[in-house]
């Protein structure tokens, strides 16, 4: 099981540095690839008894999670600025009146 800990991990960790690396629409799913990796690697510390490397971990755990959450709140405010964008446009050279309602 140790082992399997240490290359998902390993692995993961990859996974989550290529995907936010890539400054893609896939990017945020990095940091779920990153909390994969530290609490693989949290149990593989636990079981071997490497301290610094639990520490190591429950501080990238805890930046992981921050970036989710500001990961989300970041697509939230760009849902809300695509959808507030889609809406009716305003056309400024006819007194600001909203196109369609135009005569």
């Amino acid at each position: 099981m140790l082992v399997i800990c240490e290359w998902v991990g390993s692995i993961a960790g990859l996974i989550g540095a290529v995907l936010l690396a890539s400054n893609s629409r896939a990017s945020p799913y990095g940091w779920l690839a990153f909390i994969t990796a530290n609490v693989a690697m949290i149990v593989f510390a636990l079981g071997i008894d490497a301290r610094g490397l639990l520490v190591q971990q429950l501080g990238f755990m805890a930046t992981s999670c921050l970036g989710l959450y500001r990961g989300r709140v970041l697509a939230r405010l760009y849902r809300r600025r695509v959808s507030d964008s889609c809406g009716p446009e305003r056309d400024e050279g006819r007194g600001g009146q909203t196109n369609g309602t135009n005569q």
